[in-house]
């Protein structure tokens, strides 16, 4: 697993570390930000696939190891763990899957009301998946908090799930 934290870390993320399932918090709550507070509700990029939620939780705790990585830049940190989970599948680790919001376009079409240009390279954001991303970080001693200023710099979190 150091492999994957080094080639984060190489690819210019913050932090990268390995947590176990026991570490991710988990709250149907966070659903709730998903469904109704998120800029982009509704569309192709946040689709639950018609996976329960008890599946979806279920799925998450079937993991062994999770890697999880911290930028500042949501695009950077989307491709870092696209990156890194291609890179596990091809170690073998054939379920890798990463958790994120999708920023893989420059310019989305799907927010501009159109078809999703790259459907294979969408993955669903944590909170999709139940997951309190604040409290799960913070567990970890890493900085999560509600930004009250937009010009300070967000923490950015991605989960890549590797079994």
């Amino acid at each position: 697993m150091d492999k994957y934290v080094r080639m984060a870390k190489r690819l210019g993320m913050i932090d990268a570390t390995i947590i176990s399932p026991s570490d991710i918090y988990i709250d149907p709550r966070a659903i709730l930000k998903c469904k109704w507070g998120c800029d982009n509700p509704d569309t192709q990029k946040c689709d639950d696939r018609g996976l329960p939620y008890e599946l979806r939780v279920q799925i998450v705790k079937s993991y062994q190891k999770i890697l999880l990585i911290r930028s500042h830049d949501a695009r950077k940190l989307y491709l870092t763990a696209l990156k890194i989970e291609r890179q596990a599948f091809l170690d073998g680790f054939r379920y890798a899957f990463t958790l994120n919001s999708c920023h893989f376009c420059l310019s989305c079409e799907v927010l501009k009301g159109g078809e999703c240009t790259s459907p294979a390279k969408i993955r669903p954001c944590d909170q999709l998946f139940g997951i309190d991303t604040y409290k799960t970080v913070q567990k970890q001693g890493l900085p999560c908090e509600v930004l009250k200023d937009k010009t300070k710099q967000p923490n950015r979190y991605a989960y890549i799930l590797i079994d």
